[in-house]
């Protein structure tokens, strides 16, 4: 497959998380930019962020690569990855140590927190299934394979998983000055959280940050009516919502 389209794939991916899809993009944007593409990777740049609204880390990397064209340079597009890489090292290095002996609900699938997860000694993860992609099956069929105890249940038990657990964890889609987006029902478990006076921790590295002038190309979509009803309904169908940051503790690298 060549640079060019990898990008365009980045650009479609529905199906892979940020992280994966912001490596590609670095990857590419680099060899790409050895070829003195400069022109056309800064279409195909803007293009991935116009296409992926709902992907913090994939809308920074792309302005931070459009930057460095700008600048000239274009060696400093390789740093990005190992950049990226070290920060979720030290983030998740962090946040495994307040995972110690303890059981955990989380919801949707993170790799943040998948790696946090796997580098601590915890007892029990608890996990809603995540309708309509199920992703929370996913996670835990990972953490399964890697000798983590899982217990996973429908979406609506969430109210299970909070009387189980010594924490809460999730990882972060965006954060923002006063706010964080994540997974619908994540703002329900910080209630919970506060209900039952138990601590709620979210991975978020810096690459998931926006600042002011990027905010904009941030966005939450409506998905498919299908997946709510086939009926002559009005429907409401998001992934994501906005919780603010003053109900969590935020663990970044």
């Amino acid at each position: 497959m060549s640079y060019i389209e990898t990008l365009k794939n980045c650009a479609k991916d529905k199906k892979r998380g940020s992280l994966d899809i912001a490596l590609d993009i670095i990857e590419a944007s680099f060899a790409l930019a050895n070829l003195n593409e400069n022109k056309k990777l800064i279409v195909l740049l803007k293009e991935i962020i116009k296409k992926q609204p709902s992907m913090a880390l994939v809308i920074n990397v792309c302005f931070k690569i459009i930057d460095l064209l700008k600048k000239d340079e274009i060696q400093k597009i390789a740093f990005l990855k190992q950049d990226l890489l070290d920060f979720i090292q030290k983030s998740t290095l962090k946040a495994s140590k307040f995972l110690d002996g303890k059981s955990i609900c989380t919801i949707s699938y993170s790799k943040e927190v998948f790696l946090s997860i796997a580098k601590s000694l915890c007892k029990t993860v608890y996990i809603g299934i995540g309708h309509p992609k199920k992703e929370g099956e996913a996670f835990a069929l990972d953490l399964k394979k890697i000798g983590k105890n899982v217990v996973v249940f429908e979406d609506n038990n969430y109210l299970f998983g909070a009387k189980m657990c010594d924490v809460f964890l999730s990882g972060a889609d965006a954060l923002f000055d006063d706010f964080f987006v994540n997974k619908s029902q994540t703002f329900c478990l910080c209630l919970l959280a506060r209900y039952f006076k138990k601590p709620f921790y979210v991975i978020a590295n810096k690459y998931k940050y926006l600042p002011d002038k990027l905010k904009n190309y941030y966005k939450i979509l409506q998905m498919p009516k299908s997946e709510v009803t086939k009926k002559d309904l009005d429907t409401y169908n998001v992934y994501f919502e906005e919780i603010p940051l003053e109900f969590v503790t935020l663990i970044g690298g």
